[in-house]
């Protein structure tokens, strides 16, 4: 399972691309596309009868886990970790951010959507520290 593991982590950052501050988190929309690139087969094979929708489809690759690749199990974890960190970046971007605000976008007025419109604007985010930055980046922002 290793050498699938592997596989699909180098695999899943290629779709993330490269810059020089890259995401270590990813969006539900590039997790669908992952997610049916590296599992469609598994569930066109096991679960195609199965309509989306409360869990129906996740409980069905349970059910049939046995005969559900490596590379697919291996995906749907990195990309579940992935989706989790983009989350908990969401929720840590406003205070790793704030000197930023403070020191940027003094004349926003108070609003987490106020402060990160104005950290988001290019002419302002060429200041922004790299700290900040990776924050916005990381939660999907920039």
């Amino acid at each position: 399972m290793a050498r699938w593991t592997t596989a699909a982590i180098f695999a899943l950052f290629g779709v993330l691309g490269a810059t020089s501050l890259q995401a270590e988190t990813i969006g539900y929309g590039e997790a669908i596309r992952t997610l049916t690139s590296a599992c469609g087969a598994d569930l066109q094979r096991n679960c195609s009868g199965v309509k989306p929708g409360g869990g129906a489809i996740q409980a069905c690759m349970a059910k049939h886990k046995a005969n559900v690749s490596e590379n697919c199990i291996a995906t749907v974890q990195i990309v579940f970790q992935l989706i989790d960190q983009r989350a908990k970046a969401q929720e840590a971007a406003p205070s790793l951010c704030a000197n930023d605000a403070r020191r940027m976008c003094s004349d926003f007025r108070e609003g987490n959507a106020r402060i990160l419109s104005c950290l988001i604007r290019p002419d302002i985010n060429r200041g922004v520290s790299k700290k900040c930055k990776q924050a916005l980046i990381d939660a999907g922002w920039n």
